[in-house]
């Protein structure tokens, strides 16, 4: 796999079209206690792991997006426990916070599939469920551009969230967080490689200072085509006498038409270049934080799948390695982020990845319309997929700095209008085992056997 620095792609407009409506939300939960710090330039100690540490990781905060949150919901009662009982909690906020009254912002022209925003109503909700690690590298962190992204850094500063991913220089967004718990220090990395063009950081240059944005791994998706295919290729690039577009000759196994890159092989499908300096950059990040913490969180947004296809179970093949050498860095938990269904899972070394965990709100009805946009604008019916109403919290219990077992809690968020839509509840009975089945399914191709106990998925 050769690496580059090469462009992000954002996911297909379709799969995310559904997001262009999540504007509205609301919630006031109460405050619960933690003791949360950010502390960037915290300097490296001898630290010995906690005798005992539980942390719970969910996937995506797609919602909710509404003005009342009923705080007596037994079912999200039942799920905020979870989050309760651990040491620590980290979720991915696909989207922003602020109040919009008072935002001196715009929306952007280039967005990560709609522009959703939380109150800070439900942002101090989050706090109140126990979440205290937030992710904030995804594709929806610039839709309301830098100062929107900002702006709900600054909210979440505020309000007390750890969080970790974007900044206001490539450095910031790079750096780790840390979150101070009462059974030990935990640090957050947060990057992300699904992301609109417009929202890396970036490091000073030709008299000016560094550029807000989240912390980026550059990858660029190459198709892999068999001979024959290529040569089809290359003579449509000939005959339109494309120019600029690379090597054209008839040695070169690579081929690039309108950004789009072809490669020679054996076995047809996909693969990604990868950026050497965001890669290097960030494996340097984890090695910081485990100088300074007990426990070291990797986060990455990540559509990207092995065949192209967004609910492709298989990762794209530049994540494994990329998590391994995470872990062999200093890395305790890797989660991924992005999939809206949840994956497999791999202990590598006797570390848990977590390959997709779904959304743990997903405030998107089941079917809708929306506007099209261009020449032909019209309205189209986007149907969302059963499996996105999926989900499930994983939590990883550490012993003196080994991992002793992973507690899975499959969820299913509900999908129909209503006054529970998005909203997550505890699945149980054969909905339990079927959400678990497909998980245990998908992490028996990393080699991990999960079993199954009163609807939880045990690994360990």
């Amino acid at each position: 796999m050769r690496r580059t620095e090469s462009g992000s792609k954002i996911p297909g407009p379709l799969a995310c079209l559904w997001l262009a409506l999540a504007l509205l939300a609301g919630a006031a939960w109460a405050q619960a206690p933690a003791a949360l710090a950010r502390d960037e330039s915290a300097a490296a100690t001898d630290r010995h792991p906690p005798a005992h540490f539980t942390l719970a990781a969910a996937g995506d905060l797609l919602g909710p997006y509404r003005t009342v949150l009923e705080l007596d919901d037994p079912e999200v009662a039942k799920v905020v426990s979870i989050f309760r009982r651990a040491d620590a909690a980290f979720a991915n906020e696909e989207g922003s916070s602020f109040d919009v009254a008072s935002f001196q912002g715009w929306l952007a022209p280039e967005n990560g599939g709609g522009y959703p925003l939380h109150t800070l109503a439900v942002t101090r909700a989050f706090k109140a469920m126990g979440l205290g690690l937030i992710s904030r590298a995804n594709n929806h962190a610039t839709d309301w551009g830098v100062a929107g992204m900002l702006a709900t850094d600054a909210a979440l500063d505020a309000i007390g969230l750890v969080h970790a991913g974007t900044g206001r220089s490539l450095d910031a967004a790079r750096a780790p967080a840390y979150l101070d718990s009462p059974a030990g220090r935990v640090a957050l990395v947060a990057s992300a490689s699904t992301f609109p063009g417009m929202s890396p950081a970036g490091d000073p240059g030709r008299g000016a200072g560094p550029r807000p944005g989240l912390n980026p791994l550059h990858v660029q998706q190459v198709t892999l085509v068999s001979a024959r295919e290529m040569s089809v290729l290359r003579g449509i690039a000939e005959r339109e006498n494309w120019e600029g577009l690379g090597p054209q000759s008839a040695q070169s196994k690579r081929l690039r038409l309108n950004d789009i890159y072809y490669q020679l092989s054996d076995h047809p499908g996909l693969t990604y270049d990868v950026s050497d300096k965001d890669r290097a950059a960030i494996i340097q990040s984890i090695a910081q934080a485990r100088g300074s913490a007990d426990l070291v969180v990797y986060s990455i947004h990540a559509h990207e799948t092995l065949s192209g296809d967004g609910d492709d179970p298989a990762p794209a093949d530049f994540l494994p390695p990329l998590f391994h050498d995470l872990i062999d860095a200093g890395a305790d938990v890797v989660v991924r982020s992005g999939p809206h269904l949840p994956l497999g899972i791999e202990i590598y070394k006797g570390k848990p990845i977590f390959y997709g965990l779904g959304s743990l709100f997903f405030d998107i009805s089941h079917t809708l319309t929306v506007a099209s946009e261009g020449p032909a604008a019209d309205r189209v019916t986007v149907t969302m997929p059963a499996s996105w109403y999926d989900s499930a919290i994983a939590v990883s219990e550490f012993r003196n700095g080994r991992l002793e077992r992973v507690l899975v809690y499959p969820l299913v968020l509900e999908s129909a209008d209503g006054p529970r839509r998005g909203l997550p509840r505890r699945a149980s009975g054969p909905e339990a085992h079927r959400i678990l089945d497909l998980i245990r399914q998908r992490s028996a191709h990393f080699g991990t056997a999960l079993r199954i106990v009163d609807d939880v998925g045990i690994i360990g």
